[in-house]
């Protein structure tokens, strides 16, 4: 897999059917979305420029996938991607964080994707740049190890790691503040990133001498080298641009900001959040200490469950920033025990995993994990719908007697069916107050 590029979008819900169960059609519109700004790179300008994303909104209760889809895209993207919760946000002349953090937070995702590009990149150079270094500081030492290309033998083998050599190193300079550092106020750390640059070019880099290993010198030297080789780089400027064309950012709990009409306190917050994110989904230009970033062409998409409520409470302006609209089912029983066993790394997997790295082979039979599956479903009925999500408390109450009596109590190899798991778990549906000690 060479990224999104080289997919289509039936690749691409190919690929995520390998991670999440059902929900086709979210994962259709997501694919499509996701294809169209492969699309649009491929469209000339002017007209490139006048193609903006669709953003859209995934609709459905807790546990049902939203999340799960949106986190392995993040994976099979090769774009920033940042997921935030809606709720962690306050209006503009409140206590709290600002909306534009967001795109702070993915301009820094994007700028860290093209810095570790860059290092890969140039990781060959500063290599070069660290052996010709130790050989230098080796040859220093007065010990005779041969000509310089028998030096540079020894070192490539790694026989001379353990030796002693002394270091010119650059000194940190003792950080300065302007301002106090306060999460989510871009403008007073961006302030104080300058101060600092600026007064490290008047100050100048102090150096000191060090002693260590060459094989503790080496990952010194590398940072030290590769810092100097980026150093006034264009992986910024990539990064920048990365942020803008290809970043993507997941709202989550978007339902949580919508107030009533007439209200105060918090309901006024909330709506004051909906209309601080409508310049950033609608365009905009936002300061950040790596340079402003125009939003126009970050690709949005929000999710919430939106019980009691629906998007169409959502402020005007901000509905029609959202076009897209999908709804992902409440899952079944057949889909819970789907989830349990067929995607890739799941959650059965990871506890028998668990088990197994203490020595004890558990073996669970199909009739115990249906027994599981239906459990699941019986207490998301009973109690608050929460979805996949109830199956890991269903699973670690099961299992508890195996987690807690590996290795030294149970060892080798252990199979549970399905009646054992029944009267297991029959205790777990049958009395209340045992079922309050887990989800």
């Amino acid at each position: 897999m060479s990224g999104i590029e080289t997919m289509t979008p039936a690749e691409t819900v190919k690929w995520l059917d390998r991670h999440v169960v059902g929900q086709d059609q979210a994962k259709r519109t997501v694919a499509i979305a996701l294809r169209n700004r492969h699309r649009r790179r491929l469209v000339e300008e002017p007209m490139q420029s006048e193609i903006y994303p669709s953003n859209l909104i995934m609709i459905g209760p807790t546990g049902v996938g939203k999340t799960e889809i949106a986190r392995r895209m993040a994976s099979l993207v090769g774009a920033p991607f940042i997921k935030v919760e809606a709720t962690k946000y306050t209006e503009t002349g409140y206590v709290g964080r600002d909306v534009e953090g967001i795109i702070r937070d993915l301009v820094r995702s994007a700028v860290n994707l093209a810095t570790n590009k860059a290092r890969e990149e140039k990781s060959e150079e500063a290599e070069a740049r660290v052996e010709k270094r130790l050989i230098d500081a080796v040859s220093q030492t007065g010990v005779n190890y041969g000509s310089t290309e028998e030096l540079a033998e020894l070192l490539s083998r790694g026989r001379l790691d353990t030796i002693e050599i002394e270091l010119s190193v650059v000194e940190k300079a003792m950080g300065v503040e302007v301002f106090p550092m306060i999460p989510g106020q871009g403008f007073d750390n961006q302030i104080n990133d300058q101060m600092k640059k600026m007064l490290e070019k008047v100050i100048g880099k102090r150096r000191k001498k060090i002693h260590l290993t060459v094989a503790e010198a080496r990952k010194k030297l590398f940072e030290d080298e590769i810092s100097r080789i980026l150093e006034g780089g264009d992986h910024v400027r990539e990064g920048l641009k990365l942020a803008q064309e290809e970043g993507i950012v997941f709202i989550d709990e978007i339902d949580k900001i919508i107030g009533s009409e007439g209200g105060s306190g918090p309901d006024v917050s909330r709506m004051g959040v909906q209309r601080d994110i409508l310049p950033l989904v609608e365009g905009s230009t936002v300061a950040t200490r790596y340079g402003p970033v125009k939003t126009d062409h970050i690709l949005f998409i929000a999710a919430g469950a939106f019980h009691g409520s629906s998007p169409a409470d959502l402020i005007p302006e901000l509905q029609g920033r959202f076009p897209l609209r999908v709804s992902l089912d409440p899952l079944s029983e057949k889909d819970l025990l789907r989830i349990l066993t067929e995607p890739e790394n799941c959650i059965m997997d990871q506890y028998l995993q668990l088990l197994s790295a203490d020595g004890l082979e558990l073996t669970v039979e199909d009739q115990a994990k249906r027994k599981i599956a239906a459990t699941a479903r019986h207490m998301n009925e009973e109690k608050e719908d929460i979805g996949a999500r109830r199956l890991r408390s269903v699973l670690s109450f099961l299992l508890d007697e195996y987690l807690f009596g590996a290795p030294d109590l149970i060892k080798g190899r252990v199979r549970l069916n399905g009646k054992k798991a029944q009267e297991r778990l029959g205790v777990l549906v049958e009395r209340k107050d045992e079922e309050g000690y887990i989800l």
